[in-house]
């Protein structure tokens, strides 16, 4: 009996990122196996946020690609979380309704 892991592989293939005329992800390329944990690090405006936001499809890549389970990254994907580096709440919001903001039953007005 062969046991594969849950998860996703992730290709990302000559991923390049740029903002105007400013390069901040030049050529990446990246191999995440189903299962595989993988960390990335690195000094403030590196672009780890720049390449998570590309690989949840938050922000569209200036070159290169993003494979998931072979398949190419075309849109955002309601399975997507997001979670704010700064504190962000909903100032017009009860504080039971900010934590419940990314459950699929979230809290109504």
């Amino acid at each position: 009996m062969s046991i594969h892991p849950q998860g996703t592989q992730l290709s990302i293939l000559d991923l390049t990122k740029a903002f105007g005329k400013k390069t901040v992800l030049n050529s990446i390329n990246l191999e995440v196996s189903p299962g595989e944990f993988v960390a990335i690090v690195g000094r403030s405006g590196c672009g780890k946020s720049t390449l998570l936001r590309l690989v949840s499809g938050l922000e569209k890549a200036s070159a290169g690609g993003i494979l998931l389970d072979g398949e190419p990254l075309r849109k955002l994907s309601s399975s997507v979380r997001v979670m704010f580096q700064d504190p962000r709440l909903l100032e017009w919001k009860r504080v039971i309704q900010n934590v419940g903001l990314g459950l699929q039953n979230n809290w109504r007005e």
